[in-house]
Parts: structure tokens; sequence; C-alpha cells
């Protein structure tokens, strides 16, 4: 593979510390980097950082087509990330992922629910009306969210 000028790289909330040796020099080479306002803060972005938008957006990332950028994302950026979303628009000799365990399978651990007997949602960009046809008794559902606001504003919509 080429050196392509985009690296997806998947973060925990241990940050850098917590990033594989290849990620970390991914992350080191760019620059500039994409990443929700808490990914820009733990990697010590600075002024390299660009916060995601909100709605989400691919152009601005686009856009810098051909610079060395980095795209920090939750842990596996291919499970309810923005890496499918990436690799979609992309060439595949353009990009290449770095990923970390993913929020999903680090609260099924905790859990101690099987993947494989739950629902999964990525709610972080998407209606919370996403869970109405999973709403039944003894259904396990998983589902990420945007910021640390909206458990609150989810469990006021399941209440309503």
């Amino acid at each position: 593979m080429s050196d392509p000028w985009l690296s997806i790289i998947g973060m925990g909330e241990d940050g850098p510390a917590g990033l594989p040796d290849a990620s970390r020099r991914a992350l080191a080479k760019a620059e500039l980097v994409f990443g929700a306002p808490r990914h820009l803060a733990l990697a010590d972005a600075g002024a390299r950082g660009r916060p995601w938008p909100v709605p989400f957006d691919l152009a601005p990332l686009l856009a810098l087509r051909g610079q060395r950028v980095a795209a920090l994302v939750s842990g596996d950026p291919f499970w309810c990330g923005a890496g499918g979303t990436i690799a979609a628009v992309l060439n595949r000799d353009e990009w290449r992922a770095y990923p970390a365990p993913g929020v999903i399978s680090l609260a099924a651990a905790r859990l101690g629910w099987r993947l494989e007997d739950c629902v999964t949602l990525g709610l972080h960009a998407a209606p919370f009306a996403r869970l109405r046809p999973h709403l039944a008794r003894g259904c396990r559902i998983i589902a990420t969210l945007r910021d640390g606001d909206a458990p609150r504003a989810l469990a006021d919509w399941l209440a309503a």
C-alpha cells in the first residue's frame, strides 16, 4: 500500500497513551487532525485540531485531500463509527485505518453481555427514534451517544 494522505485512528478514553505505536506515529505525522472535541483535547491537537461538523459532514475533510490528515474516532472506526462513511467515498489507497477496541465491545465486556445477543446502534449522529423498533422487555441494547449530555436527553425521551 502507498502512503495514504488520511489516517483513520480509533482512540479509547485513555487517549494517545493507549494507542499502539503505529497509531501514535500516524497522529504525530498529521498536519491536521479531525475529531470530536473530546478526542482533540485528549490528543492535545491544539492548532492542528478541527472538530467534526454537526451534523456530520465529510466535505471539510475531503477538501484536505493530499495533505497529511488524521481522523480521530472512537475505538473501532468501522463499528458505529465514521470509518465506513469515510471509506465509502475514498479510494482504498487514500486511507489507512488504525482500529482500537470499540466502545460497543467494551460496554458488552463490562456488562457481561454477549454481543451476538445485543442490538447495537449508533445514536451519536441519529435520532433516538431509531431505538423504537427495538424497545421490548428483555431486549439488550448498546447504543453510542454524542456526548455527556446525551444520556439525560435519552432518559427524558424514553420517559416521555
